[in-house]
């Protein structure tokens, strides 16, 4: 927990559409994570201008918990939008990106923070594929489209990452407003992989399961998410153009994997 008038080392962004059901169980979930780590940390809950009663809740949340902020960011809708608007917000050294519909591991988080903190890493993955089982309860459709996403990464941008496309991950907050990350949907997830990649940045994986939704309804669909997907293999395949160019090109073995989460 964190004095609202101090700096925190974390900055937790929880970019919600519709999620009015889900968010105070989720804060509920983290803050006691947050608290047994001892990690000063405030928590963005950013309302992306929800039809329902998020940011009241909100609000609410902010004050029961000192360390919570309720942020309503303006239209356009869109996760990256909201991610982005968060980064813009936060006040830590690190930042989390969490959603709030309580699928993702967040007693990973102590790790991903380690890894940033004390490993120097500018950017921590979750990957749910790294070990059997964690997968599970990915749709089968997801996992075919992923799979599909992973190999035209690696043809067409060189790196080989499994989960490249999961928004539940770590980061150097300064590295990555370095980076002008410009996605407003999902798509800012594998932008922010791609741009790290290319910019040199050390890149650490953890292994994570993720659970399923039981309020509320998903907001991604692979068929909203195609162009932006699209723009950043084209974007990628420029950055790898440009790295082949320069003599800089990094070899796919750059993604490091970690057991500090097991």
């Amino acid at each position: 927990m964190t004095d609202r008038g101090a700096p925190p080392t974390v900055s937790v962004i929880v970019p919600c559409l519709n999620e009015e059901q889900n968010i105070a169980l989720l804060i509920d979930h983290l803050d006691p994570i947050l608290q047994k780590a001892e990690i000063e940390a405030e928590i963005l809950i950013v309302d992306d201008c929800s039809d329902d009663y998020t940011f009241r809740e909100a609000y609410r949340l902010e004050s029961r918990f000192p360390n919570v902020r309720a942020l309503h960011k303006g239209l356009p809708r869109g996760i990256g939008n909201a991610i982005r608007f968060g980064i813009d917000n936060a006040r830590g050294q690190v930042g989390v990106v969490a959603m709030g519909d309580l699928v993702d591991p967040v007693e990973t988080i102590p790790a991903m923070v380690e890894a940033i903190v004390e490993s120097g890493a500018q950017l921590c993955l979750v990957s749910r594929y790294l070990h059997e089982g964690d997968a599970g309860s990915i749709p089968g459709s997801y996992r075919f489209y992923q799979a599909c996403f992973r190999m035209a990464l690696r043809l067409a941008v060189g790196i080989d990452i499994r989960d490249s496309t999961y928004a539940f991950r770590a980061f150097d907050l300064t590295f990555v407003r370095s980076l002008c990350l410009k996605g407003g949907g999902f798509e800012i997830s594998p932008e922010m992989t791609v741009r790290s990649f290319y910019a040199g940045a050390r890149i650490m994986q953890l292994p994570g399961s993720q659970g399923r939704r039981i309020r509320g309804e998903s907001k991604f669909a692979f068929s909203r998410q195609g162009w932006g997907y699209a723009w950043t293999l084209a974007l990628g395949g420029a950055l790898r153009l440009e790295a082949t160019r320069r003599g800089s090109l990094r070899p796919l073995a750059s993604i490091e994997q970690t057991a500090l989460s097991r």
